[in-house]
């Protein structure tokens, strides 16, 4: 944190740290959702140890299962407003262990089952082009 002093008012400037841990953390879930990445194997992948990579995330404002849950939820939605997809197979392509844990974590993202979700996009997006 730096403090400027501009005439006769003090602001207050946070430096993003890790800012570029957080988007390199982002673009490898984001191509490799699909291989189930743990927080281990992202650790690996910048050879440190798990403890610094949660020390670099925190003091970055994050953690590696908002990272992932975020990924998640955008491919969720992606797959629902966009294709036919299964909500079985949006859990399964997720790494969900069970559809119930999926529509679960997604209701809590969202504010609505997977199911409902679709139904409210599917119904404004149709009378909207209407």
């Amino acid at each position: 944190m730096q403090f400027a002093h501009n005439q006769s008012h003090i602001t207050l400037h946070f430096e993003p740290k890790h800012m570029a841990l957080v988007d390199e953390i982002k673009q490898i879930l984001k191509t490799s959702l699909a291989d189930h990445p743990n927080f281990d194997m992202i650790a690996n992948a910048f050879n440190i140890s798990g403890r610094t990579l949660r020390r670099q995330l925190a003091e970055a404002g994050t953690s590696f299962q908002k990272l992932l849950d975020n990924q998640r939820r955008q491919y969720a939605i992606n797959c629902l407003q966009n294709s036919q997809m299964s909500t079985e197979d949006i859990a399964e392509a997720l790494g969900f262990s069970d559809v119930a844990n999926f529509r679960h974590a997604f209701k809590k993202w969202v504010g609505l089952s997977p199911a409902m979700y679709r139904q409210q996009f599917q119904s404004t997006h149709n009378s909207l082009s209407a």
